[in-house]
């Protein structure tokens, strides 16, 4: 008999137990009635009139997964709405969201967002295979080799220099020779310490000649090593994408100058939108290149279509006659090409 009442009560508290882990309906009152759990209003309907808030409440472990997915992107079915519409009819979903049809559409920020850890991903794991981790370390030393060696020949040009203009009785046209190149051995040196990720303005020195010679020497610098420095770019453009919105902006409004139909809230939509579809295609196109499926008529075709997105969007979103868009879009693959280099610039000065 006490064996009974102990299993008995073994089977009681497992299944409280079960239920307080993994409850199967959840802890909320039927919709349509009772109070609003959050600021306790009357409910009427699945969602609470005065705060939104959902009227039923799930408290399973599989809610978890549906809030994560919910919390980055508003799963729910906005984005199978959001990215055919986005493939194909870029320009019409860029308009009907500045028009306020909100509701149904993953915003373009968090697309964007979310295109850009996406990015990332998909090149963590892709530099990480067995084959491409060893060829991405392998670069990483054979680069970091070469800029050792160019940083210990700058170093021992500067000190043979040194050497030369401490000797007693030169002459002054003599040292005013030797003076120019140690400051060009200088500069040198400073463009090598720049690629390696420790910049100018860090240490304060070599700065004089302004923002035009920074960017210089940072892309020669850049120039002397261009796997490493193709590897960095790759590694580190999702952490500062955003820039590339910012830098985008004036240029799409040089396409529409002292226009009042179109806010300046208007272009970044388009851009944002224009910029996370880029990145799904790229990121589409490193996971082709992993399973070995790119070759140039598929390098080709996603060019292709890139460049048909691109006026399609500019054409229907900003609602040209084929004309009007025609004209704009020779300006309009120029800006963009000169937006990247200004961003891929940025990179490298980042470091």
């Amino acid at each position: 008999m006490t064996g009974e009442i102990e299993a008995a009560g073994d089977a009681i508290t497992g299944g409280m137990l079960a239920r307080a882990v993994e409850p199967g309906h959840g802890e909320a009152h039927a919709a349509g009635h009772g109070a609003c759990r959050n600021c306790g209003a009357t409910i009427h309907g699945n969602y609470c009139a005065q705060c939104g808030q959902a009227a039923h409440l799930h408290r399973s472990f599989a809610a978890i997964g549906h809030d994560l997915a919910h919390g980055v992107l508003h799963f729910e079915g906005k984005i199978w709405t959001t990215l055919p519409e986005l493939a194909l009819r870029p320009g019409h979903l860029t308009r009907r969201y500045i028009h306020g049809e909100r509701a149904k559409f993953v915003s373009p920020f968090a697309l964007f967002l979310f295109s850009a850890f996406l990015m990332y991903a998909i090149f963590s794991f892709t530099s990480h295979g067995p084959e491409d981790k060893a060829q991405g370390v392998r670069m990483n030393k054979e680069a970091q080799a070469e800029l050792r060696k160019e940083q210990d020949k700058a170093d021992a040009d500067i000190r043979k220099i040194e050497a030369k203009l401490a000797q007693p009785g030169i002459s002054a046209s003599r040292k005013e020779a030797l003076t120019e190149n140690l400051a060009e051995a200088r500069e040198e040196r400073d463009g090598l310490t720049l690629a390696s990720g420790i910049t100018n303005s860090l240490r304060g020195e070599g700065m004089s000649g302004g923002v035009a010679q920074t960017v210089g020497k940072t892309i020669s610098a850049a120039a002397k090593n261009p796997e490493f420095a193709y590897y960095k770019l790759k590694a580190n453009a999702y952490k500062f994408s955003w820039a590339l919105i910012l830098i985008s902006l004036p240029f799409i409004w040089l396409l529409f100058p002292f226009s009042r139909r179109y806010k300046m809230y208007d272009h970044a939509i388009y851009i944002t939108y224009s910029i996370a579809f880029m990145s799904l295609l790229f990121s589409l196109s490193m996971i082709l290149t992993t399973v070995h499926a790119t070759s140039g008529l598929v390098t080709l075709a996603l060019l292709l279509f890139a460049t048909w997105h691109m006026y399609r969007q500019f054409k229907d979103a900003y609602a040209l006659s084929r004309m009007g868009a025609l004209w704009r879009l020779p300006l309009l693959y120029g800006f963009a090409c000169v937006s990247l280099s200004l961003f891929f610039t940025f990179l490298v000065m980042m470091g």
